[in-house]
């Protein structure tokens, strides 16, 4: 398993296609902010829009391209007119049995085909804390020959809508975020934080053996050795490519697979803490409530099994 693997893992990602907007404009269409633990992502089939957000230059975006917001922030969609004599209609939606279609066209052809749609995750995760505010790619890129594929297949489900058709798409819309986010990596001249670590041959072994070992006693001296470097050059090239010290993002590793056991299973706070690292259960709960903002058994209650 390679470490970005992990981190989806981590982030418990799942995808989910909410409409297919057929549109023409003037228009302007207010998306207010996403709920916690949720990603907002738009697919330009065919046409052309602008997303704006407050305080922020605006994103043109054209047929082919994927714009996703990890931490779904508010934002609105805004189409020119084509044809200032033609009005455009009053908006109407319909479930077509596969996903839900919008649309102010009445009739006529629409200046932008869009499919809108959400990724869900895990509270804190990491891989979210690292990305970027926007993330914006291409399906016709030469660069990412898998995305095209994929987004033809999502269409086709949503417009033809057989048996199965949502389960489908849904699965679809999952995958969609890895491969956009493996997209976007390949065309980063450089990268910070977790990601710009994970590109580093060295410093990225000594992440992974976190990831796969994340009980084990870590000190520096430990995943200096898992880099093949010396504390010191360790600490020096760790410093260079992440704010976070090596220790804290073991702590927010632990806390996430720590997070994930109190949703899924009935192990006791101590055998939890037990299974991340934490000899003192106490310790563990403090830093925990430290990252979630509420002790562990209350965060059990409010997200766990019923």
């Amino acid at each position: 398993m390679d470490a970005l693997d992990r981190l989806i893992q981590l982030a418990r990602l799942s995808g989910a296609l909410d409409l297919r907007c057929l549109l023409a404009g003037p228009l302007e269409l207010d998306h207010a902010p996403g709920a916690p633990g949720e990603a907002l992502y738009h697919v330009v089939l065919e046409g052309a829009c602008t997303v704006e957000r407050k305080g922020h230059a605006s994103v043109a975006l054209n047929a082919g391209d994927i714009f996703m917001l990890p931490r779904a922030d508010a934002h609105v969609v805004s189409i020119g007119p084509v044809d200032a004599s033609e009005k455009i209609g009053a908006m109407t939606s319909r479930d077509n049995g596969a996903i839900t279609v919008r649309t102010n066209v009445d009739g006529r052809e629409a200046a932008l085909d869009l499919l809108c749609g959400r990724f869900l995750y895990a509270p804190r995760a990491l891989l979210i804390d690292v990305l970027p505010d926007f993330v914006h790619v291409s399906f016709t890129n030469a660069s990412a020959p898998y995305l095209g594929p994929l987004v033809a297949a999502m269409r086709r489900e949503a417009e033809e809508a057989q048996p199965g058709a949502p389960s489908i798409v849904t699965a679809l819309s999952t995958a969609l975020f890895t491969m956009v986010l493996r997209a976007w990596l390949t065309e980063q001249p450089s990268l910070a934080g977790v990601l710009g670590l994970l590109a580093n041959r060295r410093l990225g072994a000594a992440v992974i053996a976190m990831l796969e070992r994340p009980a084990d006693p870590w000190t520096l001296e430990m995943l200096a050795k898992e880099a093949a470097m010396s504390r010191a050059t360790f600490m020096r090239a760790f410093s260079a490519h992440s704010d976070s010290s090596p220790l804290a993002l073991l702590s927010h590793v632990r806390m996430q697979l720590a997070s994930t056991m109190l949703m899924h299973t009935r192990k006791s706070v101590a055998d939890v803490a037990a299974d991340v690292g934490y000899q003192s259960e106490a310790a563990f709960s403090k830093r925990f409530k430290e990252l979630y903002g509420v002790a562990p058994g209350r965060f059990r209650q409010t997200n766990g099994l019923s």
